[in-house]
Formats: C-alpha cells, structure tokens, sequence
C-alpha cells in the first residue's frame, strides 16, 4: 500500500469527505475515537502489524499513523 493509499483508507474509515493530508491534526476529527481507533487497528492489520490501540490513540497527527506504518508503506 501506498502512503496516500494510506490516508485515502484513513480518511473512509474516519468517515472523512476525501482524503486524509499529511501532518493533519487527528484531534480535529470527530470520528478519532474509540470506534476510529478499533477500525484503525484493522486498517494496521491489512499491513501485517498488530498495534496497541493506546500507541494509536496517543497519535496527534496522521504523520503520527504514517510512523508507525512505517517500511509497510511505499513511498
């Protein structure tokens, strides 16, 4: 998956009008909660990387998810 494969997901999931931009504050977004988060974690899933939801949940921006996706993101 590509990064902006990424936050095109990011954004369906979040329930987002279009895509998510990089650096976008997740606070700002209304659906980034416990729900968000669990759906997040599946998103994190179809990488093949099993995340805690608190690390998910102490992210502030989407750079923030984009970390932690890291190498299982292509440029």
């Amino acid at each position: 998956m590509t990064e902006a494969g990424f936050l095109d997901e990011l954004g369906a999931i979040l329930d987002q009008p279009g895509p998510l931009a990089r650096g976008q504050d997740l606070g700002a977004i209304e659906t980034f909660d416990s729900l968000g988060i669990l759906n997040i974690m599946a998103l994190f899933d179809t990488l093949g990387l099993e995340v805690e939801p608190s690390r998910i949940a102490e992210a502030a921006t989407t750079d923030d998810l984009l970390g932690i996706a890291g190498a299982k993101l292509q440029a």
